[in-house]
Order: C-alpha cells, then structure tokens, then sequence
C-alpha cells in the first residue's frame, strides 16, 4: 500500500465513523495498522463493527492494498479509556 492509499483509507474512516483515526506502517514494507475511536461503536458487537469497517476499506481501496493492512482495531470511547487504565 502506498502512503497516498493510506491517507485515502483514513480520511474514509474519520469521514465514516466521525471519529478519531490512528494509521501506524509496519516494518516499513508497506503494511499499515489502524485504530478507530467513534461514538457509533458504542452500540455495536465487535464483529458489527469489524463489518462496517472492512466494507469501507473494500469500497474504497483495491484488493491488493486491503492486504497491506495488519489489523483494525475499533473502539467506542469508553472502552479506549479504560483499556489504557488497565495498562
């Protein structure tokens, strides 16, 4: 994945979800990780969420550049301060 489909997919996902989008390289070969904080999350599952993301990423990057990406995380708010309050 390039930078410019990077910045493409996290401008999609702060778009989406109105919220706060964290994009991390891995290994500097062109694989990407993400974090996603949103108040929608609050009344989804995890995999609800997992859906509602991966089908942004499909309808806005190739299917070569979805494989560059590691992992999504996805959280409301609330959980993200309370994962932090447990490290």
């Amino acid at each position: 994945m390039t930078g410019k489909e990077s910045e493409m997919i996290l401008r999609a996902l702060q778009q989406r979800f109105d919220g706060e989008v964290d994009v991390e390289p891995v290994n500097g070969d062109g694989r990407y990780r993400f974090a996603v904080v949103s108040p929608q999350f609050q009344a989804m599952t995890q995999l609800q969420r997992q859906d509602a993301i991966w089908s942004l990423v499909d309808q806005t990057l190739s299917r070569q550049a979805t494989l560059d990406i590691s992992l999504i995380l996805a959280f409301a708010p609330g959980e993200l301060a309370e994962a932090e309050g447990a490290a």
